[in-house]
């Protein structure tokens, strides 16, 4: 294995900060950052889709970290060894952990996800601003089953390394879209005879009371603002969860993991 790299000028090093920062650059190349020796262990199940391990000095030579290494070589996966302070620098949060994998996605067409399923279930993010929501909005996901996460406008990245950290592991298994232009969703919408469903804190039909059963998507709205008016004008039925107590809204995980569980317990009954 090559020398610790101390750098931030690197090569590698300015790769993983582009990587760790920007959006942008994460949709051009194709990569994401994951880190912990769990996610790293989870992502290895399908090991052509990480380029590269990344360990910190430390973590280098833990004894617990042979087993994965000797697996990482066996598998032709090139590793790489950056001091502990600059990997700390680059990913806060991973120095601690000391081994990060740099992951490889294609986002997959939604007509193309569609199609393979019978029943869709798509759950559409709407200007969700908190990335650790957005992660937690993935992992319900593969938990409900969702034929596909699917992102408005002014949602923060899925992909972003806080996102990544509170889906668990699932941002490796739930497909990621980003939402069609409203003409090619209504026409969407409309071959597969699939209804959106709005969440709204009140003025909506009783949850306990709507019909969740068919193809649907299910959109969940801004930690502040809820569904945009353009998605309620969109919709084919609004819901609102009816809460006891002085308590007003949820979070939009809460929420959105209320509403899974109905849709998934409808679909079951």
């Amino acid at each position: 294995m090559p020398g610790d790299i101390a750098s931030p000028r690197n090569p590698l090093a300015r790769r993983i900060l582009r990587l760790e920062k920007d959006p942008d650059a994460r949709r051009k190349e194709g990569r994401f950052l994951i880190w912990g020796s769990r996610l790293v262990e989870e992502a290895l199940e399908d090991p052509a889709r990480i380029e590269r391990l990344v360990l910190g000095e430390a973590a280098s030579r833990r004894p617990s970290a042979r087993s994965l290494l000797r697996r990482a070589k066996h598998l032709q996966i090139p590793q790489s060894v950056l001091s502990d302070p600059l990997l700390e620098r680059l990913v806060p949060g991973a120095g601690d952990q000391g081994l990060l994998a740099v992951v490889q996605f294609s986002p997959a067409p939604l007509e193309d996800l569609l199609r393979a399923v019978t029943i869709p279930l798509l759950l559409v993010v709407d200007r969700i601003q908190d990335p650790g929501n957005v992660g937690t909005l993935v992992r319900l996901g593969e938990a409900a089953s969702v034929t596909a996460l699917v992102t408005v406008t002014g949602t923060a990245d899925p992909r972003h390394s806080r996102a990544v950290r509170a889906s668990a592991g699932s941002i490796l298994r739930v497909p990621i879209c980003a939402s069609p232009p409203p003409r090619e969703w209504k026409r969407i919408c409309r071959e597969k005879a699939m209804r959106t469903v709005v969440t709204l804190s009140s003025g909506g039909q009783p949850l306990d009371r709507a019909d969740l059963r068919g193809p649907l998507a299910l959109v969940v709205g801004n930690e502040g603002e809820g569904v945009s008016e353009e998605w309620k004008e969109a919709s084919d039925l609004r819901v609102t969860i009816d809460l006891g107590g002085s308590v007003a809204s949820l979070n939009v995980a809460a929420a959105a993991a209320i509403l899974l569980y109905e849709v998934f317990r409808q679909r079951r009954g």
